[in-house]
């Protein structure tokens, strides 16, 4: 019987309160053929003390250190060194359950799937203990007949046979990387470009059913987060811009882009809602002043032409937002502070925010 060789790549900077935790579940998998590589993304914490001293404990754990550039090129630097059949990312304050790997080689070797897809639970710490916070849960059935370029294009919709674009939650054959030389093209929002190349180039794709990965969210007031939980600022907004025009170009160059224009809009305008400044600053209401107005709008309306009025299919928190943020980026074309004014009216006003 074959047992493929499963290299699991843990990206880490500043994480060693969660580290002990992350390596215990990668390294207490009931499959034993992996190789857990962790890099060290230059962290100013005890992180790379934590994975040493872990090292000699595990002895599957190899360590790499670079200086600090980001998780897109930390996850480069393990890809350079996979030895395995199959690549599995877990980010280093996240954790897998302990039937992971077993159940995504299984389906892989069984359909000669190039990703395997799988659910995931978000999770809060809240007085002492775990909450989910939602799940998503794959259900095979509903991607029997799927485009699947177009199931990753419409993570913010209503269809059923959604795939998500974070680059964990899935076991990737390591052949179809680096046949076609698939990495992470940005140092930051660098997962969905590298998803949606090995979804387009994958000729099998398999969504299994169960929840196998715990994807954690920090508090605010936590010094160090994720790069998509982070404070708002010019960096993160302009780091989500880039990796949308990645996936535009790309599909451009394949020549499909006309084939998933309008599935490509509806995606990007939603994740501009999200990810361009708008729900931290009006939605969450954590950062509601005139500065973090004047951080969003700088980068939407140098970004502008990207946002269209497509909204069909997409969730309706997202939906109603679309429509608004449209209107509003025409407002702040002529006045920037009027802008803010009809936003706050729309938010708080209105009490669209349910």
């Amino acid at each position: 019987m074959r047992h493929p060789l499963v290299s699991i790549i843990i990206p880490v900077y500043n994480l060693a309160p969660y580290l002990p935790r992350c390596i215990q579940a990668v390294t207490g998998q009931s499959y034993p053929h992996t190789e857990i590589i962790v890099v060290d993304d230059g962290s100013t914490d005890d992180s790379l003390a934590v994975l040493q001293q872990l090292a000699q404990v595990h002895e599957n754990i190899q360590v790499l250190t670079q200086p600090n550039a980001g998780p897109g090129p930390a996850r480069n630097n393990g890809l350079d060194h996979a030895k395995g059949d199959y690549i599995l990312f877990v980010d280093g304050d996240d954790w897998i359950e302990p039937e992971t790997v077993a159940a995504c080689v299984t389906e892989a070797e069984k359909h000669q799937a190039d990703i395997v897809c799988y659910g995931h639970r978000t999770v809060k710490w809240v007085k002492d203990q775990f909450h989910t916070v939602w799940t998503t849960q794959y259900h095979p059935e509903n991607y029997i007949n799927s485009d699947f370029l177009v199931s990753c294009l419409a993570e913010c919709s209503l269809r059923k046979d959604i795939i998500s674009t974070a680059a964990w939650g899935k076991l990737y054959r390591r052949d179809l990387i680096e046949k076609h030389c698939i990495r992470f093209r940005i140092p930051k929002f660098e997962d969905t470009p590298f998803v949606i190349e090995a979804v387009y180039y994958a000729k099998a794709i398999r969504c299994i059913d169960g929840v196998f990965y715990n994807y954690l969210i920090r508090e605010a007031e936590q010094k160090e987060q994720s790069i998509t939980g982070a404070r708002l600022s010019e960096e993160k907004i302009k780091a989500f811009y880039a990796a949308d025009r990645l996936v535009k170009n790309f599909l451009m160059e394949q020549h499909i882009f006309e084939q998933y224009r309008e599935e490509y809009q509806r995606f990007h305008n939603a994740r501009v809602v999200i990810y361009g400044g708008y729900f931290e600053t009006y939605v969450n209401a954590a950062t509601v002043g005139k500065e973090a107005h004047r951080i969003m709008m700088q980068q939407l309306l140098e970004n502008r032409k990207a946002l269209t009025w497509h909204r069909k299919q997409v969730s309706r928190q997202y939906r109603k937002r679309i429509f608004m943020l449209k209107i509003g980026t025409a407002i702040g074309t002529v006045n920037i502070a009027t802008a803010r004014r009809f936003f706050l009216f729309y938010e708080n006003i209105m009490g669209l925010k349910k």
